[in-house]
């Protein structure tokens, strides 16, 4: 009588006799009973077809109740930080960069007494954001203080990620916020929200990591299987840099995937080249090249040309094009040829502006890799965490473009993110769990020495 008062499914294999006869008999009472053409193991010889059943029954199940709750905002400051670099970061107009400089702002709030706190990163880069950190600074140091006097009320729901966290910061926040603010905003807001009971949960346990090489010796201590390649030079020198490297990136893992970044830096001429000089094994092993040609009006019929010109042996995938608006969803759409993938960037675009894009890459046949900017720990873990809910956990595993880390020579975050990064049969790996629980440890570490400064400084 299991089906008359629970919903019951019954899967078998049609080559397992025994099961097969319990089906039969379970017809009766089950909600549904289905047959795969497989022995005993039904997950492991019929994936596809599990995978296929499995969506088809949440389709069929209500939709989960909305968050309930509204959290009280008692506090809000924040922390200045200067993290150096192990080797100095050039930036595109020329000038080196030894270290990294930005603020974490800390929210404190509480819900049904329940004492929490969320923190957030705000490190503009020069060169790839257009606010400087003093505007960052000004802005942010407004919005606190109008915070301090006259706390908002922080609704749970605005974890959704659905356009209600957009809404409210910006009915919360006069004017318009800078890029690097209202991500940093967002941080602090979804930590808050995820440490309420009712927030939604990650859809992956642990989120991949590609690598960046930079110079020849990155190669020699990179253990990660997916490393991103920046060309864009002599289109002959970077072809003939990548044949080279995925012979050797082969040689140490035969699974190794590879990443190219053009930055539109070069003509189509000049791409056609690039791509006309990659050997077999590049190609075979290359996922995408990402904006190959130069910035224009037309830039997506230069890429439906270069493509054709180069038959089609490199897909392509979007970056900086699309965060600057040169080219929209809707212009790719339309495009003849097939988007690999859109490389998001959280810091630019703010965190639930990313996950809609993500939304759109998941079902467009595209996938979504979020990219870093040489963020400190604080911010790769709010950036691991949304890249775990963007797709579901049966689907493909994305390596995420994180692999900045690497050149962080100290970390604000307690443990440092390096610590989280783990080597497996996957390459780099940083596991949720720990990403919040380095989230919450930072942050509660720095309320406890706020606090502690406060009672020093207090009245005896």
């Amino acid at each position: 009588h299991l089906g008359q008062h629970v919903p019951f499914w019954y899967v078998f294999g049609e080559l397992d006799s025994k099961f097969a006869e319990i089906g039969k008999d379970l017809a009766a009472c089950a909600t549904k009973v289905h047959s795969l053409p497989c022995g005993h193991a039904v997950v492991e010889e019929c994936p596809r077809e599990v995978a296929d059943l499995l969506l088809n029954l949440m389709k069929q199940l209500p939709p989960p109740s909305a968050p309930k709750g509204v959290l009280e905002v008692t506090a809000a400051w924040m922390e200045p930080i200067q993290l150096l670099l192990k080797a100095p970061l050039r930036l595109s107009r020329g000038d080196m960069m030894p270290r990294r400089s930005g603020v974490l702002l800390v929210l404190q709030a509480q819900l049904d007494g329940a004492k929490m706190a969320g923190l957030g990163e705000v490190t503009p880069l020069p060169s790839f954001h257009k606010e400087t950190l003093d505007e960052a600074e000004n802005q942010l140091n407004s919005i606190l203080a109008e915070w301090n006097t006259r706390p908002p009320k922080v609704p749970v729901e605005l974890g959704r990620l659905d356009g209600t966290l957009t809404q409210w910061l910006d009915q919360q926040c006069t004017g318009n916020l800078l890029p690097s603010v209202r991500a940093g905003l967002e941080m602090a807001l979804l930590q808050l929200v995820r440490r309420a009971p009712e927030a939604r949960r990650p859809q992956r346990s642990d989120v991949s990591i590609n690598s960046l090489l930079a110079r020849d010796e990155d190669l020699d201590a990179d253990t990660a299987l997916v490393a991103k390649l920046k060309v864009g030079t002599d289109p002959l020198e970077d072809a003939q840099r990548t044949n080279q490297l995925a012979k050797l990136l082969l040689q140490k893992r035969p699974q190794a995937k590879l990443r190219l970044d053009a930055n539109r830096s070069w003509s189509l001429e000049q791409a056609e080249s690039f791509i006309n000089n990659l050997d077999e094994q590049a190609l075979q092993i290359t996922e995408y090249l990402e904006e190959p040609v130069q910035k224009s009006p037309q830039l997506l019929q230069h890429w439906e040309v270069l493509s054709e010109k180069t038959h089609g042996r490199l897909a392509f995938a979007v970056d900086e094009s699309l965060t600057e608006g040169i080219v929209s969803t809707k212009d790719l759409e339309n495009c003849k040829v097939p988007i690999k993938a859109l490389v998001l960037k959280p810091s630019l675009q703010g965190l639930e502006q990313t996950a809609a894009m993500a939304k759109w890459a998941n079902e467009h046949g595209a996938v979504a890799v979020l990219s870093s900017a040489f963020e400190s720990g604080v911010a790769l873990c709010h950036f691991a965490l949304l890249a775990s809910t963007l797709a579901p956990c049966w689907a493909e595993d994305v390596a995420q473009g994180f692999g900045t880390f690497t050149r962080l020579s100290e970390d604000v975050l307690q443990p440092p993110f390096a610590d989280l990064v783990s080597v497996g049969q996957k390459g780099w790996q940083v596991n949720i769990g720990s990403c919040q629980e380095a989230l919450d440890r930072s942050v509660e570490a720095l309320v406890a020495a706020r606090q502690g400064t406060e009672l020093v400084d207090g009245p005896s």
